[in-house]
């Protein structure tokens, strides 16, 4: 509640331009740099890359136009989001079936044909996605996990992100639920400021939630951990945020 009422507070000072209004605010008292994790994240990209390069699946083929229409949409709020004025965010597309859409920490984020494909995704559904990864990196989530994995694995030797993330293959199914919880917030953020940011840039998050409703009647909900909620609980969230977001939506459009 203490979000949608800060965000109605800013609505009401700010005027309709698309890169007046701050939605995504910085986190404070987070573990390493930001320069740090963006480095980390820059060396998985490139090893990302280079696979899937390697392949022979990197680049769009079918969905080239929609993609960077709705990319170049969201630009003027994503830019009005950045926390980092350092970070630039680019967007990758792949044709790999094995990926639907992720983000890198240094500012990449990343979505495949073969998921928009297959799941029958429209312009609003494609921006949903995209600001959901780009919210990951501007919200700077990989610091956020970090820092709470620290809390959850306590130790008097200073360790570097690469250490923690090895740590954590071997105590995961010993911590696996409060590591769940941990990773399904940030998703859930993820969610409720990537429909905003969307619904910002013109695009209506009635429409943008169509996939999602599509994906709760398959999605059953979980009752072993998952690093992601159930389709059906972020939906119930996402609905929760409509009237705001339609706001947003009409205020982008004036």
């Amino acid at each position: 509640m203490h979000l949608i009422a800060a965000l109605l507070i800013l609505l009401c000072c700010f005027g309709a331009r698309g890169g007046d209004l701050q939605i995504a605010e910085p986190s404070t008292g987070l573990a390493f740099s930001a320069h740090e994790i963006a480095r980390r994240g820059e060396r998985e990209m490139k090893l990302f890359m280079q696979r899937t390069a390697e392949a022979d699946l990197l680049g769009c083929a079918l969905h080239c136009a929609t993609v960077e229409n709705v990319w170049a949409e969201l630009q003027p709020v994503l830019r009005s989001q950045r926390i980092d004025e350092s970070l630039n965010l680019r967007l990758v597309v792949v044709r790999r079936g094995d990926v639907e859409a992720l983000s890198f920490a240094d500012g990449t984020v990343v979505i495949s044909e073969a998921f928009i494909t297959r799941a029958k995704l429209e312009s609003a559904q494609i921006a949903f996605v995209l600001a959901h990864e780009a919210t990951h990196v501007l919200m700077q989530h990989e610091r956020q996990t970090l820092t709470s994995m620290l809390a959850l694995m306590p130790s008097t030797i200073k360790r570097t992100p690469g250490d923690l993330y090895v740590e954590l293959e071997y105590r995961y199914f010993s911590m696996s639920e409060p590591l769940s919880i941990m990773f399904q917030q940030v998703e859930f953020e993820a969610d409720e400021i990537g429909i905003q940011i969307a619904a910002r840039a013109g695009f209506h998050p009635d429409v943008q939630l169509h996939f999602m409703e599509r994906l709760s009647t398959v999605d059953q909900e979980r009752s072993m951990p998952s690093t992601h909620p159930a389709a059906g609980q972020r939906l119930r969230r996402l609905r929760d945020l409509l009237p705001l977001a339609r706001r947003l939506y009409r205020t982008g459009l004036e």
